[in-house]
């Protein structure tokens, strides 16, 4: 079934064909760049990395998930009251909450011996990490599992903001204002142009070429600004003679739209679940589903996907790719702001309708810095006494969709004082979930300082 592998019919119309085996390896665009990612955050990095639990909502009964750490028991009964499949859960042994999960697979000779046996036995047992880098690749040469997307090389390309720049300009497609600048007089010549010619920008963006999750943006209002982001580019730059860095005219937004596709190994692209993304600032919060687009915009979107995924399939590039694009005040699509060649946040919940019924979606996340831990359990229950905790008979309300990310406490002992909530607020109608939504909002901020 190899090169028939189609992911998102085994998803879909297909659910009982084949096992895979997934891998949530969040943080895989570090190994595709050389750049710094920057200070360190423990507390954060920890939040990060459990936000792999969010797989589960893709899972089919008969796959295999490794995680680092089981999940919450009252979790996982949710997700079963709900309608969603929970598959074998495999986690390394003593893993920590810090180490990326392939490593921590690599490191376990008896969990690597247990994928072994699967793959042996199973002649359509599939590998589907997150994103695929050399990591990935070992572990699939080490098991004998069948790893399905692009190889390492042609990922981190395809995760480059200039090249997916090129690639808009190759095929024509409108593209924002602005140019590659491999040095600080360029991106000054550039800001000067973009805020003194028209169409006139009052900010300009700076993108690292790999970065991720808001990270490697700055936004430039000033010339004070941009002195201060000139210098944290060139601390985390390191001089490098080799950098480049885009920089495009910062544009007032109707929609900022996310699109998936996938391509498979014998070149089909399928175009799925459109959205509209929930942004503060450049950093994803949430998203809503359906989008309330005209059909017409709907049709221009699957059109746009088609055409990029037959274009990457030419370079090489298999697997699932997001992207991100927006529409202007003044009605002007831009197709392509950035390519993320993997999976993205946005993928794990892009399949819920089939268990939720077709309902209104709005997905929200929340940083939360609580006073002292909070799990799961304290959650639920909160929104149970409020009468916004989702009923799984009529499939409305409010679902907690991750446990691990909570600010809860750790191994250690001490207290997670950074936690992240990941919640879809479902309903039949946009007024209810907006409703729902306020008074998410203000339980919320009661677990920040």
């Amino acid at each position: 079934m190899e090169n028939g592998f189609n992911l998102i019919s085994l998803l879909t119309t297909d659910r009982s064909k084949g096992i895979i085996v997934w891998l949530c390896n969040i943080g895989a665009e570090k190994y595709w760049s050389n750049l710094s990612t920057g200070v360190v955050n423990r507390q954060e990095d920890i939040a990060v990395n459990r936000m792999e639990e969010m797989n589960l909502l893709i899972c089919r009964e008969q796959d295999i998930i490794i995680l680092r750490e089981m999940p919450d028991d009252d979790y996982l009964e949710n997700l079963r009251k709900m309608g969603f499949s929970i598959p074998t859960i495999l986690s390394p042994e003593n893993a920590d909450l810090l180490t990326p999960i392939s490593e921590l697979v690599l490191e376990d000779e008896d969990l690597l011996n247990k994928l072994k046996e699967a793959a042996e036995k199973n002649n359509d047992l599939y590998f589907v990490p997150y994103g695929v880098t050399h990591l990935e690749e070992e572990i699939a040469e080490k098991t004998g599992m069948k790893i399905m997307g692009a190889p390492s090389h042609i990922n981190a390309k395809i995760n480059d903001k200039i090249f997916n720049r090129e690639i808009s300009e190759k095929l024509g497609l409108t593209v924002c204002q602005g140019r590659v600048c491999s040095s600080a007089d360029e991106i000054r010549e550039e800001y000067e142009r973009l805020t003194n010619n028209k169409p006139f920008f009052s900010k300009v963006i700076i993108k690292e070429p790999k970065g991720a999750s808001g990270k490697g943006l700055y936004i430039v209002d000033s010339k004070d600004k941009l002195e201060s982001s000139l210098r944290m580019i060139a601390r985390f730059s390191r001089g490098r003679a080799d950098s480049k860095w885009l920089v495009e005219g910062w544009y007032n937004k109707k929609w900022d739209i996310n699109y998936q596709i996938y391509v498979s190994p014998d070149g089909q692209v399928d175009v799925f679940s459109i959205k509209e993304q929930l942004l503060r600032d450049t950093v994803y919060i949430g998203s809503k589903m359906p989008p309330e687009l005209e059909q017409r915009v709907l049709d221009s979107y699957v059109e746009y996907g088609q055409k990029i995924g037959r274009y990457l399939y030419e370079t090489g590039f298999t697997g699932v790719a997001g992207i991100d694009s927006i529409i202007t005040e003044q009605d002007v699509c831009i197709p392509i702001i950035e390519i993320n060649g993997r999976f993205t946040l946005s993928t794990y919940i892009s399949f819920v309708n089939q268990i939720l019924k077709y309902k209104k979606i709005l997905s929200r996340y929340f940083r939360l810095t609580p006073d002292k831990p909070v799990n799961y359990t304290d959650i639920c229950s909160r929104l149970g006494k409020e009468g916004l905790l989702i009923n799984p008979d009529t499939k409305e309300g409010i679902f907690v969709y991750t446990s691990g990310t909570l600010p809860y406490k750790l191994h250690d002992g001490t207290d997670g004082s950074v936690g992240r909530a990941f919640a879809l607020i479902i309903s039949g109608s946009w007024e209810k979930v907006s409703i729902l939504n306020s008074e998410l909002e203000k339980i919320m901020e009661t677990y920040s300082k």
